[in-house]
């Protein structure tokens, strides 16, 4: 089998080369031009139309070999061929053959037929790495020409009532297929500039789409206006005093997709595979074994291995597949699982609070605040009652609820000697470590990697914790409690304990995200969490309602703050 790895991208280090990678590496594979799939190499794989697409939004310099579908060809002595992967316009899968077996890599994909993009096609391969986006059962598609038909009758009935159906979809890809959706529909429309760009780029390449004009804000009326969803209440549609707006995702399967995007209408046209599609992909490739990654990877390796497919969570969002295995509300493992694990989830670990700053570094690592609620809300929906409580909380970035109003009084002072004596660091080394970051929680992770032997911390041993430090009375006694407590955590749960302390997690992830995803991982309007949330002073017992679908039970009590909302 071909040894595979991940770090912020797949990597084959037999081969020496990555796939899909988000930083800048010397060689790799692009399987697509989005730009969570693109960064600044030195050298790369890639198809024709991605190569072009890349240039457009990655402009530099760099050494490509660029490939046409369907030809095995050589490069740094590998056998290499690229395939269609249905995603978006020149999309490609990565299909590898060495003397150690075959590999396929598909990057985003779909098996449905799309209009924009090349038919997807597939190779049998002792390996297959596939994308599980929506890997949860619940996420089966209703048949294309369903949806569209859908998308034609909101444009019209928006145009009959004299407003600007506006349709949300991502720039490159999504915007391009509603165009052609919209081709025979006796509709007018007109492309927000991003799109205009990138559609423009397709129509070079050889596509062709029905006639269509650029956004201009004195013509728009009369037009179906199609934007990336960024441009959501942006001032260029606030200027639109009378327009209907829809959502174009995978995600308006889920019930609250609506409140979810602040929408009037969500349609759930994708660019990628749906569950029946990644079931039937796997039946296709016949592979030995399956990795996945991204999505609902972990659940979805799960009922793979019920279908007797060995498979294996791969991305550092799933940490690996097990760190998270112990407080899943899944079937226990069986003793073959828990003895024949790949060798790559042997440092996996089972400390709840482990997996919840895992979770913290996967939503800092992505700037996209729909990807931070996806990822906050798939790691929610794993977690039993008590625990979810806690870590909505300690989302928010405080060790208690707005309603309590405790504090732990643990500043930098205390911090710093409880570090010390945690580390056996001495003061100059310390400082010069505290300089390099100028952020407590960096600091705390630098000083601790590999001075700490590391026992399971669970969330509610954390609660614990915290509930002491604020009992502990005065600056000796929260040190000592502090230092006994990071000596025995891990390097990153010792960052995230010291950011929680510090009151701020730095992660991008306001209150008003957590509220997202709590709406999202149990599918309640996002009104009725924030509601909740305000009359209870208290995120964490809002998400336990939410789980519960209990929401209409939040009311107020004598004597119990509440959390402010502004009028709006």
């Amino acid at each position: 089998m071909i040894e595979v790895r991940y770090e912020r991208g797949v990597y084959l280090p037999n081969e020496d080369i990555w796939l899909d990678p988000r930083d800048g590496k010397p060689f790799a594979f692009v399987s697509h031009a989005h730009s969570d799939h693109i960064a600044p190499h030195d050298e790369i794989i890639v198809s024709e139309r991605t190569a072009r697409l890349m240039q457009a939004r990655l402009p530099g310099k760099r050494n490509e070999h660029v490939l046409p579908f369907g030809e095995r060809t050589t490069i740094r002595g590998l056998g290499v061929t690229l395939i269609p992967a249905g995603h978006i316009f020149g999309s490609a899968q990565f299909f590898l053959e060495t003397k150690s077996g075959s590999l396929l890599y598909t990057g985003d994909f779909k098996l449905r037929p799309g209009r924009s993009a090349e038919p997807a096609q597939w190779r049998q391969a002792d390996t297959l790495i596939m994308e599980t986006t929506f890997g949860l059962p619940r996420y089966r598609f209703p048949p294309t020409e369903q949806i569209i038909a859908g998308i034609v009758a909101f444009c019209q009935d928006a145009l009959e009532s004299g407003a600007v159906p506006v349709l949300l979809g991502y720039s490159l890809g999504k915007a391009q297929e509603i165009l052609c959706a919209l081709a025979g529909a006796g509709l007018t429309p007109m492309l927000h500039g991003s799109v205009h760009r990138m559609t423009h780029i397709y129509e070079q390449l050889g596509q062709s789409f029905c006639k269509y004009e650029r956004y201009n804000a004195s013509e728009v009326a009369g037009k179906v206006l199609i934007c990336p969803p960024s441009a959501n209440r942006s001032r260029m549609l606030e200027k639109i005093k009378d327009k209907r707006v829809a959502m174009i995702s995978g995600w308006a399967v889920d019930p609250n997709a609506v409140y979810r995007y602040q929408v009037d209408a969500a349609f759930p046209l994708s660019d990628h595979a749906d569950y029946n599609d990644l079931v039937r992909y796997v039946e296709l490739v016949q592979p030995k074994r399956v990795l996945t990654l991204h999505g609902f990877a972990a659940e979805f390796a799960r009922d793979l291995r019920d279908r007797g497919v060995e498979a294996w969570a791969l991305s550092e969002e799933n940490q690996m597949e097990l760190s998270l295995k112990s407080f899943l509300p899944d079937r226990p493992a069986t003793a073959t699982e828990s003895k024949d694990l790949p060798p790559a989830t042997a440092a996996a670990t089972t400390s709840e609070f482990a997996a919840f700053s895992e979770v913290g570094e996967s939503i800092a690592a992505t700037p996209a605040k729909l990807e931070k609620i996806r990822l906050l809300a798939e790691y929610l929906r794993t977690l039993e009652p008590e625990q979810l409580a806690i870590a909505s909380i300690y989302f928010t970035g405080k060790p208690f609820s707005q309603s309590d109003l405790r504090t732990v009084q643990a500043g930098w002072a205390v911090i710093h000697r409880a570090l010390l004596a945690a580390t056996k660091l001495g003061e100059a080394e310390f400082r010069r470590i505290a300089s390099s970051h100028g952020d407590a929680g960096k600091t705390a992770l630098e000083a601790l990697e590999n001075r700490t032997t590391p026992e399971p911390f669970g969330l509610g041993e954390s609660r614990e914790f915290f509930d002491a430090l604020h009992k502990a009375r005065g600056p000796v006694a929260k040190t000592e409690l502090l230092q006994k407590r990071l000596a025995k955590i891990s390097a990153r749960e010792g960052q995230y304990l010291v950011k929680i302390l510090t009151g701020d997690l730095r992660i991008g992830l306001r209150e008003g995200l957590v509220e997202e995803a709590i709406a999202t991982a149990f599918a309640a309007p996002l009104d009725d969490v924030k509601e909740a949330n305000m009359l209870l002073g208290n995120i964490g017992e809002a998400a336990s309602l939410a789980a519960k679908g209990e929401l209409h039970r939040a009311e107020l009590s004598l004597f119990r703050p509440i959390k402010s909302m502004l009028a709006s």
